[in-house]
């Protein structure tokens, strides 16, 4: 997942245990992990 281009980070604050990664331009795909699965799929 952490690959060139996707920039995958972890958020803070509010959305502290949750991970970004950018998808195109100014979207975004936001989760969080259960175990080894993503779980609270969202996107912005």
């Amino acid at each position: 997942m952490n690959q060139a281009g996707y920039y995958f980070h972890a958020l803070k604050g509010n959305l502290q245990g949750f991970y970004s990664v950018r998808v195109s331009g100014n979207w975004r795909i936001i989760f969080r992990f259960v175990g080894e699965n993503a779980a609270d799929v969202d996107y912005h």
